[in-house]
């Protein structure tokens, strides 16, 4: 569990049906008890209360909110997130135009990766 202290800056991230896009806004600690973290945005009039082990929230409809206590950790998150996509639709493209004997090689040298333990 993250060491929180009122004052502090967390920055959070609220994903849902109305939040697609990567987002990531300050909020300041306003209080902090046993099970909760209570943080609130700058021209907010309402603090967001936190789950203090996980910093999260889940307000159904109105979006899903997780905090970081650096905000490197999201963009480095949504830096991999975005990677993994862009490469996986590249090897889609190239796998399609391969024909059945690069394909077959290709399987089995992915076979031959998943059967050794590392």
């Amino acid at each position: 569990m993250k060491n929180i202290e009122v004052g502090q800056t967390l920055y959070v991230n609220i994903s849902g049906f109305l939040y697609k896009e990567a987002n990531l806004k300050e909020y300041t600690v306003q209080k902090v008890n046993t099970s909760s973290v209570y943080v609130l945005q700058e021209s907010g009039k309402h603090p967001i209360r936190l789950n203090k082990r996980t910093l999260t929230s889940d307000n159904g409809v109105l979006g899903h909110y997780k905090a970081y206590v650096n905000a490197d950790e999201y963009w480095d998150k949504i830096n991999r997130v975005n990677e993994r996509r862009d490469l996986a639709d590249s090897v889609k493209e190239k796998v399609g135009r391969m024909n059945l004997e690069q394909l077959k090689e290709v399987d089995a040298l992915i076979n031959k990766m998943k059967s050794v333990k590392v």
